[in-house]
């Protein structure tokens, strides 16, 4: 299991659709494409292992923060003590559901998802069982794998408490320590899951005949007559419609990708726009309803002199979703009218750009730890105001923009 011969084994890189021969690799290592450097493949050492044990602790610590105190606050004598389940359903039973829905699914199923189909994955791998059910939860770990936001939420608590820390007193509670164990074991849990070694554990290698093999030259697959399989790594015919391997729909080129690209980027904007003009926030203190923007919430922080968390704030939440749309416009345009700026430097942009338009939630996490936690009787309590669901509808916008883009357009022009 420590050694993988790919001899006569062909892939094609996801990001510039070069053909790229796999070598025999071994445990650690890791194959580049040898035009653009996106990594092709990487063989975790004991990766089966180390899903089991990461899954399996982060399953136990994902219950374990569900089932004890998460946070407790106390102000002018009157206490709070809440949960990670209380601090999520507090959303579900205001006026924004839909927002609530979101957020336990992007913070309870998917994880919870991802992490029972990877430990069952790598188990029934290891005892070599249920080949057909490995496939389908080898299909879930893949498209749930970009949208965990864990981290995300856990420095928006972190936030949150700074932020809370200023009119009352807070206490971290077990749940915490457990959730925080929880957040490690999913971040070290990620880049053990390759999808290609994983197909390779699952499916085999893809071996081509060798009268196919003899022509294929390390060049465009798509001049080729080619195509790779976006979701194992495979590479099939042109003209096929699916994957002989995965049985994932096979596209040279994601269909209409500008168009789908901006058009998720017109509506992003219009939703951005829409959740800078109206709070995110509402303040209820002693009855009196105080509305904070998103900007308001940055002056305020800065105010109280959290300046490295305004900073952060701003950054998450105006700065990041911005450059996003900006950039991923701009990646459109130069898929269209290129000019002379290498390509690896606009594929570096777009790496960048899919890597960072995550965190724009942080700002959302915020409010969601504070709903949760500052709901004190008739003095004060926070609810999300109606800027926050159309903030989450950015950010998930955007994340879907960067995925419809297809970066092989650039390597077209070329």
């Amino acid at each position: 299991m420590g050694r993988y011969e790919f001899e006569d084994c062909i892939t094609v890189c996801d990001e510039c659709d070069l053909v790229n021969r796999l070598p025999e690799l071994k445990s650690s290592q890791k194959l580049r494409c040898t035009r653009c450097h996106h990594i092709l493949i990487r063989l975790p050492k004991r990766g089966l292992e180390k899903i089991l044990a990461y899954g399996s602790v982060a399953l136990l610590m994902l219950v374990l923060s569900l089932s004890f105190p998460f946070l407790s606050l106390t102000y002018t004598g009157m206490g709070r003590t809440v949960t990670f389940w209380q601090s999520l359903s507090v959303l579900l039973g205001e006026s924004s559901v839909f927002l609530g829905a979101l957020i336990v699914f992007a913070l309870l199923v998917l994880p919870a998802s991802y992490l029972l189909s990877a430990v069952v994955l790598s188990w029934s791998i290891k005892k070599r069982k249920y080949n057909a059910l490995q496939r389908c939860l080898l299909q879930t770990v893949i498209v749930i794998k970009p949208w965990l936001m864990i981290d995300v939420f856990l420095v928006g608590a972190l936030v949150a408490l700074v932020k809370m820390q200023t009119i009352a007193t807070v206490e971290i509670g077990l749940s915490f320590w457990a959730f925080c164990i929880y957040v490690f074991c999913l971040f070290k849990t990620g880049p053990l899951i390759d999808r290609r070694w994983l197909w390779y554990q699952v499916a085999g290698p893809v071996v081509l005949k060798q009268e196919i093999l003899s022509t294929l030259k390390a060049i465009s697959s798509r001049s080729q007559g080619m195509a790779g399989c976006h979701f194992c790594g495979a590479i099939t015919s042109i003209d096929a419609s699916h994957c002989g391997r995965c049985c994932h729909k096979i596209y040279s080129r994601k269909p209409a990708s500008i168009k789908v690209t901006v058009t998720l980027l017109v509506v992003a904007l219009m939703m951005f726009i829409v959740a800078n003009l109206l709070p995110i926030m509402q303040t209820t203190f002693l009855g009196m309803n105080e509305p904070s923007t998103i900007v308001g919430g940055v002056y305020q922080l800065w105010g109280i002199g959290s300046y490295a968390i305004s900073i952060i704030i701003l950054l998450a939440s105006i700065f990041i979703p911005l450059a996003k749309m900006l950039s991923l416009g701009w990646l459109c345009w130069q898929a269209s009218y290129p000019n002379d700026r290498p390509i690896t430097q606009k594929l570096t942009l777009y790496r960048i750009t899919k890597v960072i338009g995550r965190w724009s939630m942080m700002d959302i996490f915020v409010v969601v730890t504070l709903t949760g936690l500052i709901q004190v009787g008739g003095v004060i309590s926070i609810v999300p105001g109606s800027a926050a669901l159309s903030f989450a509808n950015v950010v998930i916008l955007t994340m879907l923009a960067a995925m419809t883009f297809d970066s092989r357009l650039l390597w077209d022009q070329e």
